[in-house]
C-alpha cells in the first residue's frame, strides 16, 4: 500500500463502461434511466439490504471523480471488500492477481532488506515463467531459450503496489492467450468469459495455486516422491521448485503465503485453494526435489547439432507434430545423424532454427546408437543462439 496515491485521481484512469460490465457479471441489475451521460445499477443482498450505485460515462462532468469514487466505495462495501482492493481490479480489470506474501520477525510495516527484496520480485518472475512453460512443455527441467510468446505474456504482467504489515508482492496477469498466428493475444474485459477461463493466463495463475497446494499436501502426507511424479498432469519442473525456494524460504522462521485474486468475472478454471501458507519447514523436501529433477535432466543424452532435414504434414491446419533429422559431433568428434519426433510447438522452433542456421540442443533418451536408424526421444528442444 503507497499512501501518497489518490485514489479519488486514480478514478479517471477507470473505464466506465468496464466498471459497468463488471456490475452486470457480478449480479447488478440495470435500473432504466433516460440520462446518456449516467448509468444506474442495483442489487438486493440475501440479508435485504439494497444497493444503487451511479456510474459517470462522460469524464468532463464537474463531479466526474467523485462521483466515481462514490460508486466504487459503495460497491466495495456492499461486496464485502476493500476499496482499495476494487479500485486495483477495476484499474486492472481483465487480470487475474497473484499475491505472494513473505512473513518474518524482522519485516516490519511493510520493509524489507532491499536484497531480499530483489529475491523475491527475480523469483516471482521466474515462478511465473516456469508454470507458463510447463503448461506449454511439460518437462522435468527447462533449459535454453523461452518460446517469444511466453516471454511476451511475461512482458505484460506487472508489479502491483505492496501492502502494508508482511511484505506483499502483487503480480498483476493480464488475460491473454496464445494464437496460432499471432503467437500471443492479448484479451479485454469484453471477451467472452470463456476464453478467459481458458486462457494462457488463467491456466497459469491457477496451476500455480494447484501447484503449491499439491506440494503442502504431499509433504504434510509425508509422500516425497510424488513431488517429482512423471504423471504429465501433475508434472512440476525443477524451474518451479527453485523459483519457490527463491522466494526467501531458506530464511529460519520464513512463512511465504500464496494468494490468489481471480478475476471476480471470470468464474470457470480456479482452484479451489485461494491462500495457501507455506514455511521454512518445507525448504528442505522441496529443495531435494529440485536436486532429484537435475539429477534425471543430466543423466539423459544432449545432442548438440544442426538441422539436416523436417518432415511433416504441408497442411498447417493438421500438423499436430514433426519430424526432424539432426547433423551432431559425438564424444569423439564423429559425424553421427539422429531423428526425433517433436510436439508442433517444438517442431515450429526447429522450422525457425533450420531457417537461420542456428544450432539446437535436444536433450533425451537415445536410441540404436552407432547404427543407421538411430533416434532421440526429445525431452526438451531448445535453439542455440
Amino acid at each position: 500500500m503507497i499512501y501518497s496515491v489518490n485514489f479519488m485521481d486514480l478514478t479517471e484512469k477507470i473505464n466506465p463502461y468496464a466498471f459497468a460490465k463488471y456490475l452486470k457479471d457480478t449480479g447488478w441489475t440495470i435500473f432504466p434511466t433516460k440520462k446518456d451521460y449516467v448509468k444506474i445499477y442495483q442489487i438486493r443482498k440475501p440479508g435485504g439490504d439494497a444497493f444503487q450505485v451511479n456510474i459517470p460515462l462522460d469524464i468532463n462532468l464537474s463531479d466526474y471523480k467523485r462521483a466515481m469514487f462514490q460508486a466504487i466505495e459503495t460497491v466495495a462495501f456492499a461486496e464485502g471488500q476493500s476499496t482499495e482492493q476494487l479500485l486495483l481490479f477495476l484499474l486492472n480489470p481483465n487480470t487475474d492477481i497473484l499475491k505472494i506474501r513473505l512473513e518474518r520477525k524482522d519485516i516490519e510495516a511493510g520493509n524489507i532488506l532491499f536484497d531480499d527484496a530483489i529475491r523475491i520480485y527475480e523469483n516471482a518472475k521466474k515462478l511465473i515463467a516456469a508454470t507458463a512453460q510447463d503448461i506449454i512443455h511439460p518437462r522435468r527441467y527447462h533449459q535454453g531459450r523461452m518460446d517469444d510468446s511466453i516471454s511476451k505474456f511475461l512482458s505484460n504482467c506487472k508489479f502491483g503496489q505492496t501492502e502494508i504489515g508482511s511484505y506483499v508482492v502483487s503480480v498483476v496477469c493480464p488475460f491473454a492467450e496464445l494464437d496460432e498466428i499471432d503467437g500471443y493475444k492479448q484479451l479485454s474485459i469484453f471477451s467472452e468469459e470463456e476464453r478467459c477461463a481458458g486462457s494462457l493466463t488463467r491456466k497459469v495463475t491457477n496451476k500455480i495455486m494447484t501447484n503449491v497446494s499439491f506440494i503442502k499436501k504431499n509433504i504434510d502426507d509425508g509422500e516425497y516422491e510424488r513431488l517429482v511424479s512423471d504423471n504429465e498432469s501433475s508434472l512440476i519442473s525443477a524451474n518451479f521448485y527453485e523459483a519457490l525456494t527463491g522466494l526467501n524460504l531458506n530464511e529460519e522462521g520464513a512463512d511465504v503465503e500464496f494468494i490468489a485474486q481471480w478475476s471476480p468475472i471470470v468464474k470457470k478454471n480456479r482452484c479451489t485453494s485461494n491462500r495457501i501458507l507455506l514455511s521454512h519447514n518445507y525448504y528442505q523436501p522441496i529443495s531435494t526435489a529440485v536436486g532429484k529433477l537435475r539429477e534425471t535432466a543430466n543423466a539423459k543424452t544432449k545432442i548438440f547439432g544442426k538441422i539436416k532435414k523436417l518432415e511433416s504434414v504441408p497442411d498447417l491446419s493438421k500438423r499436430t507434430s514433426g519430424k526432424i533429422t539432426v547433423v551432431y559431433l559425438d564424444d569423439n568428434d564423429m559425424r553421427r545423424t539422429v531423428t526425433a519426433n517433436l510436439k508442433k510447438e517444438d517442431y515450429d522452433k526447429a522450422i525457425e532454427a533450420h531457417s537461420r542456421g542456428n544450432h539446437i540442443e535436444i536433450v533425451g533418451d537415445i536410441h540404436n546408437p552407432d547404427k543407421r536408424n538411430t533416434s532421440i526421444t526429445c525431452e526438451s528442444f531448445s535453439i542455440i543462439d
